[in-house]
């Protein structure tokens, strides 16, 4: 997260020193501005996105969301990797962010992920694989108490075979 920030904030310096090159902005204005870049700023750039906020109504409602509590009163997230739209029609790298802010709302207590995997229309890479688990640090691995998959397809077997060899 912490590359994307930055490539972000370096995108809104350079068009913001473009406005101050025309004569738009004075230098204090600039400094005030590239001062309020910050990563709420960043998270909210993403969260609207090119699409007016489409992209973050569809990831919330259909890729990952809560569905109650399991019996120890822990928030069960779910995450239906048969939901997930085509890499052709979704920046799949936006979409990930996406995901992660919404995980970001359970990683600091013990939660629940149930999988649903089967039936997936469109299955991402195995570099984009690869990018999404480095992605996802110790923070949102260590309250991860039960990990539920459900009907799992034979690439999701595979997946889960390699990543234990890895991960061990």
């Amino acid at each position: 997260m912490d590359e994307q920030f930055r490539q972000w904030r370096m995108k809104a310096i350079v068009e913001r020193a473009a406005a101050y090159s025309s004569g738009t902005l004075d230098s204090r204005a600039l400094a005030a501005l590239e001062e309020q870049l910050t990563y709420a700023e960043f998270k909210a750039s993403v969260m609207q996105g090119d699409d007016g906020g489409r992209l973050l109504e569809y990831v919330n409602s259909n890729v990952i969301f809560q569905a109650g509590v399991d019996f120890e009163s822990k928030p069960m997230v779910v995450f239906c990797a048969c939901k997930l739209p085509s890499s052709h029609d979704v920046d799949y790298d936006r979409m990930l962010n996406l995901i992660i802010f919404r995980l970001d709302e359970f990683v600091e207590n013990d939660y629940t992920v149930v999988l649903f995997t089967s039936g997936a229309k469109h299955s991402p890479g195995w570099q984009w694989m690869s990018k999404a688990y480095r992605r996802l640090d110790r923070k949102y691995r260590k309250n991860v108490k039960s990990l539920y998959v459900v009907h799992p397809s034979m690439w999701s077997k595979v997946l889960f075979q390699v990543l234990g060899r890895i991960v061990r």
